[in-house]
């Protein structure tokens, strides 16, 4: 029930049209019900008392209420879809809203195939559900009651018989629903598994290829879809005995009200009409009362699924808590102190990987500081940290002596520019690319940049220069060219403070002397941070440091120029 409130509360800024749609709805029940209430005049005064004259005027009303049967069907379906899909947006869009402010963490708990099951399969159940309560639900629920409503006019013993069955039919549908719902969430896990193993390999259709493994990621997503089809099957099976078990019940109270309303009419006391439109009633009623069960079988399928958007949405992150300092501007240094952290399991609050012990570094405004060290010493999760993607397991971090950890992530972000060595690009124009990180900049702004970053070369040299589509992820692009844009993207920024974190792994010798030429040009003008297995690379940097068994330190630069064979050990 709180999962029903809680997509229900999505419709109170909607009210007005809902409102509508009900009163529509409740209208349709009412001229879906006429026609077996005036049944009963048609066979008692046509037929039974030959009024004739009566015979066109009858026509004339029976055509009138269809109309108006029909009229209110589409103002009650097209009114409650509007709010239905405009509720499913809403959903979607506080989804989205949730979890794009989450932090890295919790996209190293959920693959990206399960994130997408949540925005496309749980989102199109409750869609499905809703469609179906608007589509089936409402209307049957008026169009019944006014059947029965009618059944009960022409005869009230034998409409209160025939609703005996109700209770043991109530109880089959409770049941029902709890198997389906349980069912349903079998389905859907199913279905993330799914998509994210097709995810999966059409990310890694490379190394798949490489290795001949076509028939292994086959027999992979075979063994997936069948689990799936089990569990799809197992609620085929619910759905379709349920409603054979509700007909049966209604089949035997229907026989049974049959022979008490024939010794009715036998003893005269009910007319042919009364008993014609007493059926009519109760037989018409049966369509409605059996969308109804269907329209309660989607809901479960669909309360499910909100079930699991929820969880999500309703997650806390200590860390993104508390964050309500803003940055002032940089203007002093950047102090880690005493910082530790660990990778591990945080839903278990064990951590089993140490990356750091103690780490106690410096940097001031407008230095350039090199990171070395070996691969998996944890060189770019002293930048992640900076960054705050992850937190430090003890220790602080300071800007300016002011925590991180208390600063809002867009004061901690707007300050720092970030190149990493794993490119990505959206899959729109190279203009729309750079300018991601600065939507109101100029043209001049962008060549200027790109200038900076040694892209303006090979940009130019495209035949639709700027406005080229880079394609899925610069698909349509080189390594080397992707980093140069994203090289451009973080100049344009004009951050405080710079991250190259393996920025020149996929640029040629010639793009990497441009890129070290901008980086002369920026010392004492910003603040960099470059991370590296390019000696030649850091021997322009004002200090260098380098991470090695959880610890910092600093490398006497004039040292390791001379011996660079002993500084390589460090940096591979």
């Amino acid at each position: 029930m709180q999962t029903l409130k809680r997509v229900l509360s999505y419709t109170k800024k909607y009210w007005k049209r809902l409102l509508i749609s009900g009163i529509t709805a409740a209208l349709y029940g009412l001229f879906a019900a006429a026609p077996t209430y005036a049944l009963k005049h048609t066979v008692d005064d046509i037929f039974v008392k030959q009024l004739n004259h009566l015979l066109i005027p009858f026509i004339f009303l029976f055509v009138s209420l269809f109309a108006l049967k029909g009229l209110f069907m589409f103002l009650s379906n097209y009114y409650m879809n509007w709010v239905g899909n405009r509720v499913v947006n809403d959903i979607r869009n506080d989804l989205f809203e949730k979890v794009i402010r989450f932090p890295i963490a919790f996209y190293k708990e959920k693959t990206t195939g399960q994130l997408m099951s949540h925005f496309l399969n749980d989102t199109q159940m409750i869609q499905n559900a809703s469609s179906s309560a608007i589509k089936n639900g409402i209307r049957s629920f008026f169009e019944a009651i006014f059947l029965l409503g009618v059944a009960l006019s022409q005869n009230f013993k034998l409409a209160l018989i025939m609703m005996l069955v109700g209770p043991v039919i109530g109880i089959i549908i409770k049941r029902m629903g709890r198997s389906i719902k349980k069912a349903s969430i079998s389905i859907q896990k199913e279905m993330g598994n799914i998509s994210s193993a097709f995810q999966e390999t059409f990310v890694g259709i490379r190394e798949i290829k490489v290795f001949n493994s076509e028939k292994t990621e086959t027999n992979r997503i075979s063994k997936l879809l069948q689990r799936c089809f089990k569990s799809i099957m197992k609620n085929v099976q619910i759905e379709s005995t349920a409603p054979a078990f509700v007909e049966s019940v209604a089949m035997i109270g229907g026989g049974f009200v049959f022979y008490i309303a024939a010794h009715q009419i036998m003893r005269g006391e009910i007319t042919a009409g009364q008993l014609t439109a007493f059926f009519a009633s109760i037989v018409l009623s049966y369509q409605p009362m059996k969308r109804l069960i269907n329209v309660y079988a989607e809901t479960q399928y669909g309360l499910a699924a909100a079930d699991r958007i929820f969880e999500v949405m309703d997650k806390v992150y200590p860390e993104n808590q508390n964050r309500t300092s803003t940055l002032a501007k940089f203007e002093k240094n950047i102090e880690f102190k005493n910082v530790a952290f660990s990778y591990g399991n945080s839903s278990e609050e064990t951590f089993n990987v140490e990356v750091f012990k103690n780490i106690n570094l410096k940097i001031k405004k407008g230095e350039s500081i090199g990171i070395m060290g070996p691969s998996g010493a944890g060189k770019s999760t002293l930048c992640d940290l900076l960054l705050s993607f992850i937190t430090p397991t003890k220790g602080q971090i300071f800007i300016d002596e002011q925590d991180i950890s208390f600063a809002t992530l867009k004061s901690i972000r707007s300050k720092i520019g970030y190149v990493g060595q794993k490119t990505f690009l959206f899959s729109g124009t190279i203009m729309s690319n750079i300018a991601y990180s600065k939507p109101t900049a100029t043209k001049e702004e962008i060549i200027n940049a790109c200038k900076a970053a040694h892209a303006d070369e090979f940009i130019n040299q495209l035949p639709n220069g700027y406005n080229t589509l880079v394609g899925e992820n610069g698909s349509k692009l080189s390594g080397g060219q992707k980093q140069r844009i994203t090289i451009a993207r973080a100049l344009l920024k004009d951050p405080e403070i710079i991250i190259f974190d393996e920025a020149t792994s996929s640029l040629d010798r010639h793009s990497e002397n441009m890129i070290k030429q901008t980086l002369e040009e920026l010392q004492n003008k910003k603040t960099i941070i470059v991370i590296s297995h390019r000696l030649s690379f850091l021997e322009r940097m004002n200090r260098i440091v380098k991470i090695e068994n959880g610890f910092i330190e600093e490398v006497n630069k004039i040292k390791m120029l001379h011996n660079p064979t002993a500084a390589r050990g460090f940096i591979q």
